[in-house]
This record gives C-alpha cells, structure tokens and sequence, in this order.
C-alpha cells in the first residue's frame, strides 16, 4: 500500500514539474487513465485526495466460528482421532472436521471453508 501510495504522490510531482501524462505513465509504470485520475483528484482534494487505504473486507469479518471456537476445534483435532468422538471416520478429513464443528458448534459449514479453517490453523 505504501508504495501504491508513493507511486502516486511521484505522479503529482512529475505533473507539477510539466511533464506529459505519457511521459508521467512511462516513468511511474501507470496508464495515462491512470495518471489523469490521480492528477484530477490531486486538483479537486490534494495529497489527502489521492492517498489510498486499504480496501477489503477486516480480517476475520465473516467467520462463522469466533477465535476460541477454532483454537478449541484445533486442540479437539490434535488430541482425539474421528473414532473417539463417536464419528465414522478413521482418519481426519475435511468432511470429519466438517461434522464435528457442526455437531459441537452448531455452525454448518462448507467443505471449503473448513480447508480454509484448517490451512490457517495449521
């Protein structure tokens, strides 16, 4: 992010010293659509217009499990196999994952998401 937001405060400076918007574009590896954007915005708002956040959804927004509910899903995991928590499975697999969380939690989850789970957890 910070060095989006560097790129785009050289185009501000080349444009100040005259230069093209293709010759802006060739030097800081953006567009010409880009480099007027970000020059239209630097006229309407400033330095502050043409900053840019981070964009996305806040880490961990959307999980259907909160923190304690997958560090304990990961000790039950790690301390028992399927079979000792009464499941038909030998081994862990997604699915097994998958109906524990449901049968502990009372959350449904996809197949998926609990790969996603269980890559983050290690």
């Amino acid at each position: 992010m910070e060095a989006l937001n560097e790129r785009r405060r050289q185009v501000v400076e080349c444009r100040k010293q005259g230069m093209t918007l293709e010759a802006t574009g060739a030097l800081c590896g953006m567009c010409v659509h880009t480099v007027h954007g970000i020059w239209k915005s630097y006229c309407e708002g400033g330095m502050e217009a043409i900053v840019v956040n981070k964009t996305g959804r806040p880490v961990g927004k959307g999980r259907r499990l909160t923190s304690e509910q997958e560090r304990d899903a990961q000790k039950v995991i790690a301390d028992r196999t399927p079979d000792q928590l009464k499941s038909p499975y030998a081994l862990w697999s997604r699915q097994a994952v998958r109906e524990i969380i449901e049968r502990r939690y009372e959350r449904k989850l996809s197949v998926g998401a609990v790969g996603l789970y269980l890559r983050r957890r290690g």
